[in-house]
């Protein structure tokens, strides 16, 4: 084997990945958060911050996943990758996030 290509790991403070469709996103242009004017990645990273956990989440916008939807955004836990999850606009970070990431975030 040769070593110069050898693959590494590296630890991360992360417990969970959350992947958001940023098509989705871009076409919403907001509606989360608590005056609706944030997209759901800042929101859902401001609710992670208040929560003291803002390290243990990573929150990352994809590019478009093909799976269409109104007024929502697709979002998928990496950890859980059969299920797709569908966040209307409005919906509160902190819901979003117990049901992304289940009760022991």
């Amino acid at each position: 084997m040769n070593t110069e290509h050898k693959i590494r790991t590296r630890p991360t403070p992360w417990k969970t990945i959350v992947l958001l469709c940023g098509k989705c996103a871009r076409k919403l242009d907001g509606g989360y958060g608590p005056n609706r004017d944030d997209t759901l990645r800042s929101a859902l990273r401001r609710a992670l911050k208040d929560a003291g956990d803002r390290h243990a989440v990573r929150v990352i916008g994809t590019r478009c996943m093909g799976i269409y939807q109104k007024k929502a955004v697709i979002a998928i836990n990496a950890s859980r990758p059969a299920a797709v999850f569908v966040v209307p606009v409005g919906t509160p970070a902190e819901d979003v996030l117990h049901i992304l990431t289940g009760p022991a975030m």
